[in-house]
């Protein structure tokens, strides 16, 4: 069985049950790493690279929708 993560950091990848890409965005706050409870922004990619919706989630509720890490970062969070 896997280890349960306990952070996640900005520009993470991700993807959705579905197949599609996603990452966690930059937010107001300023926070580059959230723990476990906290929310944070995933913005999800459409075929052609462009942002085509967001929406908040904690780690929990990434489990729970399906949402997996991808690998790595994005460029613009190394």
């Amino acid at each position: 069985m896997a280890t349960k993560r306990r952070t996640i950091r900005v520009g993470q990848r991700l993807v959705n049950w579905d197949g599609g890409k996603a990452y966690v965005a930059l937010s107001f706050t300023g926070n580059r790493n959230y723990a476990t409870g906290e929310s944070f922004l995933v913005e999800f990619i459409d075929e052609e690279g462009q942002v085509e919706g967001a929406e908040y989630y904690t780690l929990a509720e990434l489990e729970t929708e399906g949402i997996t890490f991808g690998r790595g970062v994005m460029p613009w969070a190394r």
